[in-house]
This record gives structure tokens, C-alpha cells and sequence, in this order.
């Protein structure tokens, strides 16, 4: 053994790094860093592949957000400015929505003390039967100017009359079927069939509301508010459900007969029609939601021009403080964090 070799060899004895270990080292550690990274990325993977199953089913579908709107209307009654309406759509009674979310959402509309109520479609999932269980639940409601609706396609796919007589005839709810009622001197409600499976009719609909008289315009499907884009009026919409499932990055999905139509939630305008699409209550076809909270929409007529304006979501801000509290003392107890 040479002197150098035996060199090596002390220091190795005594500890000490051999040549060429340092660099072996950080190779280790460098893969070390890198195996790690990878299962904690795998471990995230799948815990978000069962966290939003679990969120979307057990969650969201009862999150419901209450939103608060002003809407401004040149033909307004004075006495009717301040006049507060609740719009609920798409309740879908039925396998896939529990009836605790609808219970909930026609509870707080009611905590709300609206002067109207409108309901735009969609009161059953399958079972056209199922009307009379939602007319119940509607009794809750007792606003000073009445329960209004329209049908949906679902409704219509089982049986509208069906569907019709049973609400009419178990709650305060007055169906508009392509026709108008005047709710105070000069202040219009009026509503069209279904434009997907019924037969919808806007000049009927339209036939008893005069000129120069504030019009509030139910139609389930948006696309119906092509019926009355010449006019002055606050539209009232559903049937999109806001895609109900929504994946961040991707468009939502297009919901049946609204090929082309640009809007699937909130406010748009349509000539002289503002249009508010809600993102309804209940769930179709599946018990889920996803990135889109259900929705029981406010809205303040106001006398005068401009844009509608949406306020603060109290309700969600509330919401959204309670989860990352709950997500801060999850981590201190689960050991995550300090």
C-alpha cells in the first residue's frame, strides 16, 4: 500500500469523507429529495382524486349560496321601487336531490321576507307526482304579492298539467303559461312555455301587458328571452343549473336545447332585456355539484337606467372563513402544522 493510499485509508478510518464520496453523496441526496417530492405528489393526487368526489356528493350540493341583486327598471312604479323578488329555479324533486336542499333553500328564501317569489321550471326530476311533495315544502313561502311560475322541460317531459294542477292545487303558486298578470297597477309579470319541450308563445304572453308598464319575464330555458328583447324588462331564467359540474380550466358543459347561447350563469344583456340565469337549487341526472354552489337569487327592483348590480355574498364570505379556519385547526391537530 502506498503513503497516499494509506492516507485515504486514516481518514476514512476516522470518519471522513473518502475521495470522491462528496459528490456520491449529493447524488444520493439529491434522489432522496426527488423520491420524496414524488410521494408526497402522489399522496396529494390521491387525496384530491377522493376529496372531490366526496366534496361534490356530500358537500357543495348543500352550500347554498344566497346572492343579492339590484336591478334597475325605467317604467318602475315608484311604490314598487325597493320591491324585493326570490327566484328559485330548477328544484328537481326527485332521486337526485335530497329534500333537505330544498327544504333549505325555500326556508332561507322565506327568512328573506321577498314582496314576490318566482319559481322558473323544473319542480320534479322523473315523477311527475312529485309536485305535490314540492307544493308542501312551498307553503313556507307567503309573500305579499304571490308565488308565480313557469314550467320547465322536465316538468313537461312528465306531465305539465300534471305538474300544474298539483302545484296549483297544494300552494299558493300561479302558473303562467304563455300569459301575464298585472302584480300592482303598472308592474307586469309575465312567463312563456318551455322553448325546448313546450310551446312557447311570447306575443301571447305578452298580449295584456301595455306599453310603458314594468315587466318581470319568466322563461325557463334562457334562450327565451329572445321573446322580449325589444322591450324594457328584468328576465328571470334557469334550466343551466351554471353547468352544475364546472372543472377549473375547462368551459362548462352546454346544457340541452342552449346551443349557442352565450350565457350560463349571472347577468347579461339582450337588447333592452337584462337576463339573470340562476344556478337553481337542485341537481340533475347525478347527486352532484362541483364548483358550483346552488343558488336562491334576491333581487331589489330599483326605478331608473343603468346595469344591474350584484352585492357582497355575505353568505359565501362567511362560508369560505368558516372552511379555512376549519382547514387551519385540521392541520394543527392532524400535526401538520403549528
Amino acid at each position: 500500500m502506498t503513503t497516499s493510499e494509506r492516507g485515504v485509508r486514516q481518514e476514512t478510518d476516522r470518519g471522513e469523507i473518502p475521495v470522491g464520496g462528496e459528490n456520491r453523496e449529493k447524488r444520493l441526496s439529491g434522489r432522496q429529495a426527488a423520491r420524496r417530492f414524488f410521494l408526497k405528489l402522489c399522496g396529494a393526487a390521491l387525496t384530491a382524486g377522493v376529496a372531490a368526489p366526496v366534496h361534490a356528493h356530500f358537500i357543495e350540493p348543500y352550500a347554498l349560496d344566497l346572492t343579492d341583486h339590484e336591478v334597475f327598471l325605467p317604467d318602475l312604479p315608484a311604490a314598487c321601487d325597493g320591491l324585493r323578488i326570490a327566484h328559485l329555479t330548477d328544484l328537481h324533486r326527485g332521486a337526485p336531490t335530497p329534500d333537505i336542499v330544498l327544504r333549505q333553500a325555500i326556508t332561507r328564501a322565506a327568512a328573506a321576507r321577498p314582496d314576490l317569489v318566482v319559481v322558473t321550471g323544473d319542480f320534479v326530476e322523473h315523477f311527475a307526482s312529485d309536485a305535490r311533495a314540492v307544493a308542501g315544502m312551498l307553503g313556507e313561502l307567503t309573500p305579499r304579492y304571490g308565488i308565480w311560475g313557469c314550467l320547465g322541460n322536465h316538468d313537461y317531459r312528465e306531465d305539465a298539467d300534471a305538474v300544474t294542477a298539483d302545484l296549483e292545487k297544494h300552494s299558493a303558486l300561479r302558473m303562467l303559461r304563455n300569459g301575464s298578470a298585472e302584480i300592482v297597477p303598472n308592474l307586469h309579470l309575465a312567463a312563456i312555455e318551455d322553448t325546448e319541450r313546450g310551446r312557447p308563445d311570447g306575443d301571447a304572453a305578452l298580449a295584456d301587458v301595455p306599453d310603458g308598464s314594468a315587466l318581470i319575464f319568466l322563461t325557463h330555458n334562457p334562450k327565451g328571452v329572445f321573446h322580449v328583447t325589444d322591450r324594457s324588462c328584468l328576465a328571470l331564467a334557469g334550466h343551466t343549473h351554471g353547468g352544475q359540474v364546472v372543472v377549473p380550466g375547462f368551459p362548462p358543459p352546454t346544457p340541452s336545447g342552449m346551443e349557442g347561447f352565450p350565457l350560463i350563469a349571472g347577468w347579461g344583456t339582450f337588447d333592452r332585456a337584462q337576463l339573470y340565469v340562476s344556478r337553481g337549487i337542485g341537481m340533475s341526472s347525478l347527486p352532484i355539484r362541483f364548483n358550483c354552489r346552488p343558488e336562491v337569487a334576491l333581487v331589489t327592483l330599483r326605478r331608473g337606467d343603468g346595469p344591474p348590480k350584484t352585492g357582497s355574498d355575505l353568505t359565501g364570505r362567511a362560508t369560505r372563513k368558516v372552511a379555512r379556519v376549519a382547514r387551519k385547526l385540521w392541520r394543527k391537530v392532524g400535526g401538520h402544522g403549528a
